[in-house]
């Protein structure tokens, strides 16, 4: 059974999706270890105080930027894959070379 590659909009709205999740789980996580690495102490760094803090503006300005990687990335491949000529492990390597340049032009 063959399985059909996801449309260009599938790709998008996962992508942004994706995105938004990560930064919802990580985002607490990388402030209490920017905390714990302070010079201060984490107490004096604020502790578990305010770990949300600017969760909001980093997770809408993540999502359009994977959305974009894995647009770019779904597109590459599929693009790439009519070439008989290009190994497979080439391809993902090729096309997410492409999604990361278009997602850092983004930024």
């Amino acid at each position: 059974m063959t399985e059909k590659p996801p449309s260009f909009v599938t790709s998008l709205l996962s992508g942004g999706v994706a995105g938004f999740a990560v930064d919802i789980c990580l985002f607490p996580l990388d402030t209490i270890k920017t905390r714990l690495q302070s010079p201060h102490g984490f107490l004096k760094a604020g502790g578990f105080k305010g770990i949300y803090k600017g969760l909001s503006i980093t997770a809408i300005g993540s999502a359009p930027g994977a959305a974009l990687f894995f647009s770019t990335y779904d597109t590459s491949k599929r693009v790439l894959a009519t070439n008989a000529n290009i190994r497979p492990e080439f391809i993902h390597m090729i096309a997410a070379s492409f999604g990361e340049v278009v997602s850092i032009i983004y930024y």
